[in-house]
């Protein structure tokens, strides 16, 4: 008679709470349940990890780097200063994660759900987060050179001091976010929409940029960007910087 054996998967989800520093790399663990788990330092890289409700638990400091977490369920889970470079994580739900420190660079964020998770000096370099929800972020001093930011949803988003240089605004909504003192070189904001959003001190925008851009009377620009405007919604640009 052959004795039924529980897969890695089934025994995790059973051991949860004592599987910090845990050596989980290319592990199977498609759709398992670790909700709440205690995941602190663990190696998870290159694992499949699709569709894992990981909700409220604790990975700080751990490595998915390389994983597949497509459909994940990251949310409320504390995450800071996790490695996520070069992971899949299309789909991904991930709202009100803290994600403070984390790398996630190179990562493919498409359509993934990131509302009012915690970025401060997070580093998001040319990531794909096209289609990505970024409402509210709080993602002040973080790093998205070169990201791919085409039609997110951004919201209210706080990346003041973030570093921004060739990102890809396009059709992006950033409705009331805060660009204070970020840095905009070379961004596209090609029909951005930044009505009511707050570019006070950035570093590198251009007149050019804002003509492609939609703006609004309650726009904040920066002093080197006058502007005239000659109807509600025509305007003229006056660049004064040196």
């Amino acid at each position: 008679m052959t004795e039924n054996t529980p897969s890695l998967k089934e025994k995790l989800e059973r051991s949860k709470r004592y599987l910090q520093n845990a050596d989980l790399k290319g592990a199977d663990l498609e759709g398992a349940d670790l909700e709440r788990a205690l995941l602190v330092g663990a190696d998870l890289r290159g694992a499949n990890l699709k569709k894992i409700y990981l909700s409220e638990a604790q990975i700080s400091k751990a490595n998915l780097s390389g994983a597949e977490l497509s459909e994940a369920n990251f949310s409320g889970a504390d995450l800071n200063k996790s490695n996520f470079g070069g992971a899949n994580l299309q789909n991904a739900y991930m709202r009100r994660a803290d994600l403070r420190g984390a790398n996630l660079s190179d990562t493919n964020l498409t359509k993934a759900n990131l509302r009012e998770c915690a970025l401060y000096k997070a580093w998001v370099k040319k990531s794909d987060c096209s289609g990505a929800n970024l409402q509210n972020i709080k993602g002040s001093q973080s790093q998205w050179q070169d990201a791919m930011l085409k039609g997110a949803k951004l919201e209210g988003a706080d990346l003041s001091g973030a570093r921004l240089e060739g990102a890809n605004f396009e059709d992006a909504s950033l409705q009331t976010a805060n660009l204070n003192r970020s840095v905009l070189k070379g961004a596209n904001l090609n029909r951005a929409d930044l009505r009511g959003a707050n570019l006070r001190y950035v570093v590198g925008l251009t007149c050019d940029q804002i003509e492609t851009a939609q703006i609004d009377r309650k726009t904040l620009l920066p002093s080197y960007i006058k502007i005239n405007w000659t109807s509600e919604t025509a305007f003229e640009l006056i660049d004064d910087k040196n």
